[in-house]
């Protein structure tokens, strides 16, 4: 949707008026790929272990009653486990570079609906990944500062009490999740923060948001003061009106500064 030139996403310099829902599909890609060749030269280097500690079992180079035998036993014992050792690991390198993964479908529906009511001065950024960053499932950058978001397409009967998230059974009891959005989503804009800070955009302000891709008749919500905002996607405009949306506070170069950061 969004006109992008060497993999950076240019703020207001599309035809189009709506805002830009956008993923680093290719960088993504290519990480995968890399993965997956290191992965490969990984296995190579434990085969070669494995085929030289076996060679030593076959074809045994030094007699039991040599007083170096002690030594050459432990050695080629130890090339075989390390071996194995380092081709089950690439094997697990190759299975995460292909499972890994390039979108966010539940964040692009989010990022779609948000569309119908946002310009292009707005860019909605889905499935943003980095070592510092750890894995954020969108992000929507404008003059208002940076919203990120924990996006989910959960559906039933959800309650936030005391920073526990409880969810309804059939039978009408509520049980305690392990799962905990509010936490997540204020983690994610924690490093965020902490991520711009190291490119000194440290004024930028960074907020949070719990959003649930699904209506409230598919997604029924009783909140108790979360620590962060917990929307439905189809009210987050109006929910985040006094918070998020209440002011601008930057500058469309640092806007674009930021666009860069995450879609590079």
């Amino acid at each position: 949707m969004g006109y992008h030139r060497r993999g950076v996403i240019q703020v207001e310099a599309h035809t189009s008026d709506m805002m830009q829902n956008v993923a680093p599909t290719r960088r993504l890609q290519r990480r995968s790929r890399d993965l997956l060749i290191a992965a490969a030269l990984v296995f190579l280097l434990g085969a070669a272990l494995l085929v030289g500690g076996i060679s030593l079992h076959i074809l045994s180079l030094v007699v039991p009653y040599n007083p170096g035998y002690a030594v050459y036993d432990l050695t080629r014992k130890a090339m075989l486990a390390i071996g194995i050792g380092i081709a089950v690991a690439a094997m697990l390198m190759a299975l995460r570079s292909i499972t890994w993964k390039t979108d966010n479908a539940t964040a692009y529906q989010v990022g779609e609906l948000l569309a119908q009511r946002l310009d292009q001065r707005f860019v909605f950024i889905r499935n943003i990944r980095g070592r510092s960053l750890g894995a954020i499932d969108a992000a929507l950058i404008s003059q208002h500062g940076v919203l990120v978001m924990r996006v989910t397409g959960r559906r039933g009967e959800y309650m936030h009490d005391g920073g526990r998230w409880l969810r309804r059974r059939r039978g009408g009891n509520w049980r305690l999740l392990r799962w905990n959005p509010t936490r997540e989503a204020a983690a994610s804009a924690f490093k965020l923060k902490q991520y711009l800070s190291d490119y000194q955009l440290s004024s930028v302000p960074v907020y949070a948001a719990v959003v649930f891709a699904r209506g409230s008749q598919e997604a029924k919500l009783r909140l108790q003061q979360p620590a962060v905002p917990v929307v439905h996607a189809s009210s987050l405009i109006d929910s985040l009106g006094d918070s998020y949306f209440a002011e601008y506070r930057l500058d469309a170069a640092t806007v674009q500064e930021v666009v860069n950061l995450l879609y590079h």
